[in-house]
Formats: C-alpha cells, sequence, structure tokens
C-alpha cells in the first residue's frame, strides 16, 4: 500500500511538471511500464540517435556503473541502464525539479539501480565522485566555459578523466554555432572546433578518442561531433 501511494505521488508530480511546463522537455520521459501522462511529449532533443551511438561503441561487458553529467529527466541513464544491466548507474543534474523528474521515474518504471542528485557540478565534486566505467559529458561543458571560465571547465575536465575507468561519452556546443549566448566564449576552439576538441580530449589523456557521428541539436540543423573516448 505504501508503494501504491508512493506512485501516484510520483505519478501526480510528473503530469504536474509537465501541464505547469515547470521544465523544458528536452529528453523523452522513460517510460517502461507504459503510463499514461496528461500531456503529449514535445521533445525538443532526439535522445535515441545518441543513445545508439553509445551502445554502438561501447564493449558492454566492460561497463557495469555509468554517471551521466547534465542528465536533464535522465532518459540517457534509465535507457543505457535497462540495455546494459548496470550494478549502479547515477545522473548529476543542476535543475531541481529537472532531477526530481528523473527520480520520479526511477520510481514509476520500478528501477532499483538508479538514482539522480540534483547539485552543479564543479572540479570539487568531481573530485570527491567515485570512480565510474562510463562517464558521459553532453553539451554541458561550452555552459560551464562561458559562466565559470575555461579553467574551471578544464579542471572539471580532468578531473572526469580521473574518474573513468574505461569510457567517456563527449559532446559540446562549438564555436562554429554562431549568435548564441556562450558563443564568443567558445573562440580558444579557432576556425575547426572539432580538430580543437579532438586534440584536447587527447591532450588530456585519452588513448582512443573517435567522432562517432554529429548530431544536430534543438536549437538549429548545425551539427555538433559526438565523442567516444577509451583511457
Amino acid at each position: 500500500m505504501i508503494d501504491f501511494f508512493r506512485k501516484v505521488k510520483c505519478w501526480s508530480y510528473v503530469n504536474m511538471v509537465r501541464i505547469l511546463n515547470l521544465t523544458e522537455l528536452y529528453q523523452p520521459s522513460y517510460n517502461r511500464q507504459n503510463y499514461i501522462f496528461l500531456k503529449a511529449d514535445k521533445i525538443k532533443r532526439d535522445s535515441d540517435d545518441r543513445v545508439r551511438a553509445i551502445q554502438d561503441n561501447i564493449v558492454s561487458s566492460k561497463v557495469s556503473t555509468y554517471l551521466d553529467i547534465g542528465s536533464q529527466l535522465g532518459y540517457f541513464v534509465l535507457k543505457l541502464s535497462e540495455l546494459n544491466k548496470f550494478t549502479d548507474a547515477q545522473g548529476f543534474e543542476m535543475n531541481q525539479t529537472s532531477c526530481a523528474y528523473a527520480n520520479a521515474l526511477v520510481c514509476l518504471n520500478n528501477v532499483n539501480n538508479v538514482s539522480f542528485i540534483n547539485c552543479k557540478v564543479t572540479h570539487d565534486l568531481i573530485h570527491k565522485t567515485p570512480s565510474f566505467d562510463m562517464i558521459s559529458f553532453l553539451n554541458v561543458f561550452h555552459h560551464i566555459v562561458h559562466f565559470e571560465g575555461f579553467d574551471e571547465a578544464d579542471a572539471v575536465m580532468r578531473e572526469l578523466y580521473n574518474k573513468t575507468n574505461e569510457y567517456f561519452i563527449f559532446e559540446t556546443g562549438q564555436f562554429d554555432e554562431k549568435g548564441y549566448y556562450w558563443t564568443d566564449s567558445l573562440s580558444f576552439m579557432g576556425a575547426n572546433p572539432v580538430s580543437w576538441i579532438h586534440d584536447y580530449l587527447i591532450q588530456i589523456g585519452y588513448k582512443s578518442v573517435e567522432i562517432v557521428n554529429n548530431f544536430p541539436t534543438h536549437l538549429s540543423g548545425q551539427t555538433r561531433a559526438f565523442l567516444v573516448c577509451r583511457k
């Protein structure tokens, strides 16, 4: 009975967020149990394409733990955990409503090995974080550069390298995406931002850095490089 009321509470929260537009629905809402939600998804960013890119470029037997930074509604963590049977999967999300929404989806879908933490990512936080077999850091780096400066973003990246056991999945805004508030902050990438990103990841220490695809975003058809790195 307690579990029933908990699920009612989580279902009500998810629908309240959707109806009142309390957060942006960038990702699909993970719904393995096929709940009826009261407002249709208007997904801003495709996620299954990136899930497939990750799944096709890792050896799943080498990954039992996973961390997604900037996890939003938790789709990557929940879907990849379903596909790979991770023993532990976590998401870090700065937006409190998005994080609570993701944890409500964990409850509704009876997922036992996934959790989401509401936090702001800093190099000090990552330094205190345990290691994971796979870490994804998707479309967050450029925001940290803009608001906190390159030195802090670089420190986060290097701490993430230290915490990655096997795979690091990376995507970021690029200097060739013009007209956004963060564009000028990425001028250090130069005229060929994809080459800069690739070389930067090699310089951090990854032995293998592969551009496995290029994906558009919810902002425009301009694509971003999607990279899978190995230690």
